[in-house]
């Protein structure tokens, strides 16, 4: 399997766009687009970004399978004093391809710890409804409880967010994470408004942030009118129409259906002239089969 057949493998085990993986590594989406259409394999420097956002080793990625078992079941490296006998007695091209393995070996050791360091992996993707819309589906279910939602636990992980930015992918704006987010999310009048099922989903629409701005449409614009408001968003406001869904389990803790969520992303046009995210609003329940069984 060449790499590009194992990149795209990988994005749909992972059920991952070709639009997030384009954000998660820099790589414009139409040369995604043409590993694919061309059968051509990405460039050397691009190998360790497309690691880290698949979460793969450079070994599954480069290596046929045989030889990737061959590759972790064996150790040639005994000690250090081997390794700089080996290097010494090499020619040129013999020493190129070793000192290349040992750094292909460290940037590995730092993709490991990478995983290592995070306390949980967002479990979302995108996928597509019936009708070709995009839907996040947030399987990264952080804030449950039978009762009302800690408002506080859903502001301190918003501020992970903070100084992020993100593209909407059908108007090409960028929208960027302020650090008035976090609080207008977690306390706005419209999050004091909501409870029960709606209130649960605004809490966990919180981890697929990114990916909803991502697949956001249907922009309009609404002149400034609040005193409070004539700096942070003094060239007005926009609306963005965007869609999640969230996992309904049942006894036994198996995904039994999907609840479909639409929400409005309000954004302020700021005097610096970006656009920032200011909260998610106007959230309902649209169905609960639409994405079948």
């Amino acid at each position: 399997m060449n790499i590009y057949e194992k990149i795209f493998a990988r994005l749909e085990e992972l059920h991952m766009s070709q639009i997030e993986l384009s954000r998660r590594t820099g790589i414009a989406t139409s040369t995604i687009s043409d590993w694919r259409k061309k059968k051509i394999n990405p460039q050397a420097d691009k190998l360790v970004a497309i690691c880290r956002a698949l979460d793969m080793s450079l070994v599954d990625l480069l290596c046929a399978e045989e030889e990737s078992d061959q590759a972790t079941q064996t150790d040639y490296i005994h000690d250090e004093k081997h390794i700089i006998e080996v290097i010494r007695n090499s020619d040129l091209k013999t020493k190129r391809r070793l000192l290349r393995y040992f750094e292909l070996v460290n940037i590995c050791k730092e993709i490991n710890q990478e995983n290592d360091s995070k306390n949980m992996k967002r479990n979302v993707s995108i996928i597509q409804d019936v009708d070709g819309n995009n839907i996040v589906i947030i399987n990264d279910i952080r804030f449950k409880g039978k009762r009302s939602v800690d408002w506080k636990d859903v502001r301190e992980y918003l501020r992970e967010y903070v100084g992020e930015f993100y593209m909407i992918a059908s108007t090409g704006d960028v929208v960027y994470i302020g650090s008035d987010l976090p609080k207008e999310y977690s306390g706005s009048k419209y999050t004091n408004s909501i409870r029960g099922t709606n209130a649960k989903a605004k809490a966990n629409a919180a981890t697929g942030l990114p990916e909803m701005i991502e697949i956001a449409v249907g922009k309009h614009f609404r002149e400034n009118q609040e005193d409070k408001h004539k700096r942070d968003a003094k060239k007005g406001w926009y609306r963005y129409d965007s869609r999640f869904a969230l996992p309904v389990y049942d006894d036994k803790g198996e995904v039994e259906r999907y609840n479909v969520f639409h929400a409005s992303m309000l954004v302020r046009h700021s005097n610096d002239g970006k656009l920032y995210l200011y909260d998610v609003i106007d959230i309902k329940k649209e169905t609960s089969n639409s994405l079948g069984e």
